[in-house]
């Protein structure tokens, strides 16, 4: 007859992260409870103290933000013990737990702000999730700062050229797919005001397109003068912000300057701040978003 085998008791959280009067509830991937008191783990790290600046879910007790982790209880748990004050050091069963809790840490911590040092180190140790992940990061950077940054980085020795030049031509290549996302889109939608304005005094393109349903039409330049602005900065930094004012402001300035429609004829000057904001979010950055996406981290 052959032996059972034996179950492995399901993780619980344990002192000094089950305290009851605690004001915030970390959750694990496996449903595992951790409650912290956000004050400590702010002063503690960084990372939690930017984390706990963002808005929360709730858990149930709707009095308690509920903060989703994608680890498992028992590496999380072992996360915290290195940074919560008075939390007794769990120790690890094998190298591979300590080797995920060394990822998370770099992810959680380290990645944001040292993006192309989380990247060597991923690269050394072939975590190539974390890799991805870091250069991914990079992107909010443009490509001097990475050579800036990297000049006395002594991290990157232990990785090879190819690996080095694989995360620039990532880079380069994130910042082309993402700088021709614009022009790619159906910003010829018939129902966006710098289509639809026929104000004579408000700038045209000096291109014409052919709109499903409304046949040739000739949109307001100022669309333009924005992709061409937000696709230029894109190009340089790819994870630049294209919802950002100083992008906005010259385009903004020309669709306001357009006069009203007469006898509520469309125009610019009337919608054409709505319709680019709804562009831009429901739109452009999801476009770009995918552009990124389908660019290959070659290592």
């Amino acid at each position: 007859m052959a032996e059972a085998t034996p179950s492995i008791a399901p993780f619980t959280s344990s002192a000094p992260f089950d305290d009851p009067n605690a004001d915030t509830i970390l959750r694990s991937s496996d449903g595992v409870e951790f409650r912290v008191y956000r004050l400590i783990l702010s002063s503690a790290s960084p990372f939690f103290k930017d984390m706990f600046s963002l808005p929360q879910g709730r858990s149930e007790d709707p009095s308690i933000p509920n903060i989703p982790f994608s680890e498992s209880g028992r590496i999380l748990d072992r996360f915290l013990r290195i940074w919560y004050p008075g939390a007794t050091a769990a120790g690890f069963d094998n190298l591979e737990q300590l080797a995920e809790v060394i990822q998370l840490a770099l992810l959680r911590i380290y990645v944001e702000k040292h993006c192309v040092s989380a990247f060597a180190i991923a690269c050394r140790y072939v975590w190539k999730d974390l890799a991805k992940l870091a250069a991914k990061q990079s992107l909010n950077l443009d490509l001097p700062s990475i050579f800036n940054t990297s000049a006395a980085n002594p991290y990157l020795r232990h990785i090879t050229g190819d690996q080095f030049q694989a995360l620039l031509i990532y880079h380069h290549a994130c910042g082309q797919a993402a700088c021709v996302a614009g022009r790619l889109l159906p910003w010829t939608d018939a129902e966006y005001a710098w289509n639809k304005c026929t104000a004579a005094s408000c700038e045209a393109c000096p291109h014409y397109s052919d709109i499903p349903g409304r046949g040739r039409v000739v949109p307001r330049a100022w669309i333009f003068t924005y992709l061409d602005e937000a696709g230029a900065a894109l190009e340089q930094r790819p994870g630049a912000n294209v919802e950002n004012p100083a992008l906005l402001v010259a385009a903004q300035t020309k669709a306001m300057s357009c006069p009203n429609g007469a006898y509520g004829t469309p125009s610019c000057r009337n919608h054409g701040l709505q319709d680019l904001s709804k562009f831009v979010t429901d739109t452009y950055v999801p476009a770009i978003n995918e552009a990124i996406n389908g660019v290959t981290l070659q290592i």
